[in-house]
């Protein structure tokens, strides 16, 4: 623990050194980029209004770094507030897109939805002390020393919740010494997806009493159902034909769309009424992506744009919130971030729908569903254009198999349902004191 706190001292006197030279670009970059510096203010200790949790208690704070957290957190949270009625919920993120998220699946059940401070002890100080939580909840990632050493030293219960551990990051801490305490020594719980992620902790060497593995809780993923007449109506506010063969690239990053507008091209051939959503993680980037599906040849158009459904090849989803809905409309859905070495994102969603999965060899943010999901075979890896290509050529030509693929990918999803009610008996264990 000494050990432990001389870290602490050397990483925030690092941080004394480098503000002089390093703050001031930063800053002026933060405010030159909008997605930035519309919550820059949070970022840098300003306190939201706290007015909404006057007499309630206890006090719960969530944090979830971006979007992917968030989704991960909104059964929890709901979950939170059903169970604690008078509990003022906090919940806070850490990017733009995160925060909008936060908003749309939690304004109605959080008190207060705000950003989170940069890991600057006045900063974190000064936020900790207003938001005063009885309970520090952190989903995932996004692990800053200042904020867990600084709830623990004030006696807060801190809990990691859906954590995970690559055997690569295991075995980078197992040589790094102390940092792994710097950086999981603060919490009062651990609470991981998997006996795995338990097992390489464990092997760090902390307490048994202190990790658990309660499930992962991507699984308890709610989703709207549609019904059929509602699947017409979405199709065309997006700019879909109503009965064409359709497949969804969702989630995706540069270097992953020119593969995926080339298999669409080399699939077209075959199969002519095939139209594509391109969901970029970035939908500002839709401009830039329907450049690039024309330049190719196709008809494209993005989805802000649409004005009815008409004769395209590919529609650009440039909108926020609506994705996961098309996965409803597809018939094969391929998850980004994986054919580029960015870790992947959400492989649940289509699952849910029923629809086969498809992913690309880079999986490290989501290894332990794509491990389940090709265990099952409701979903496949692909390692480029042409088996991404040629996987899709199989499944688009075979609807028996298509179906059968899909239906195992939904009843993984449902059999590791359940994640929720053990995390709340986490939750209550840590507002008892731990």
């Amino acid at each position: 623990m000494a050990l432990t706190r001389s870290i602490l001292i050397i990483y925030n006197l690092l941080q004394v050194a480098a503000l002089p030279c390093l703050g001031p670009p930063a800053l002026l970059y933060l405010l030159s980029r909008s997605k930035y510096r519309g919550h820059l203010a949070g970022r840098l200790g300003r306190l939201p209004d706290l007015s909404p949790l006057k007499g309630r208690s206890p006090r719960i704070w969530v944090h979830a770094l971006s979007v992917g957290e968030v989704n991960a957190a909104s059964a929890l949270v709901t979950a939170i507030s059903q169970r604690w009625q008078g509990a003022g919920i906090i919940c806070s993120a850490t990017t733009a897109t995160g925060l909008t998220a936060l908003k749309k699946k939690l304004g109605r059940t959080a008190h207060v939805i705000t950003t989170a401070p940069f890991d600057l002890l006045p900063l974190v100080n000064k936020v900790i002390k207003g938001i005063s939580p009885d309970c520090f909840i952190l989903v995932e990632t996004d692990v800053w020393p200042n904020w867990v050493w600084n709830m623990r030293q004030s006696g807060i219960p801190t809990m990691l919740v859906n954590g995970s551990l690559s055997s690569r990051s295991a075995d980078r801490l197992s040589h790094l010494g102390p940092v792994k305490d710097l950086l999981y020594g603060g919490f009062d719980l651990l609470a991981m997806q998997s006996s795995y992620d338990r097992e390489r902790l464990l092997r760090l060497g902390f307490s048994p009493d202190r990790v658990s593995a309660p499930g992962n809780l991507k699984y308890d993923l709610e989703v709207p159902q549609i019904d059929e007449p509602e699947k017409v109506l979405l199709r065309e506010a997006i700019g879909l034909e109503s009965t064409a063969p359709l497949w969804v690239a969702g989630s995706t990053h540069p270097g992953e769309e020119e593969l995926i507008l080339a298999a669409h091209k080399g699939l077209k051939q075959v199969f002519p009424d095939l139209q594509l959503l391109l969901a970029p993680r970035d939908p500002k980037r839709g401009p830039e992506l329907e450049s690039m599906a024309m330049e190719m040849g196709f008809k494209a158009i993005r989805r802000s744009a649409v004005a009815k459904s008409g004769d395209v090849d590919i529609v650009v989803l440039d909108t926020l919130g609506e994705l996961l809905k098309c996965y409803s409309l597809c018939d094969v859905a391929f998850i980004g971030g994986t054919l580029v070495n960015i870790g992947g994102h959400n492989l649940l969603e289509p699952a849910a729908y029923g629809v086969p999965v498809l992913f690309g060899p880079y999986v490290e943010s989501a290894r332990t569903i794509a491990e389940d999901l090709l265990a099952c075979g409701g979903g496949r890896r692909v390692s480029g254009k042409e088996e991404l290509q040629g996987v899709l050529n199989k499944l688009l030509g075979d609807s028996s198999e298509r179906k059968n693929m899909g239906g195992r990918a939904k009843d993984l999803l449902q059999k590791n349902q359940g994640a929720v009610s053990r995390y709340l008996d986490l939750v209550a264990k840590a507002l008892r004191g731990i």
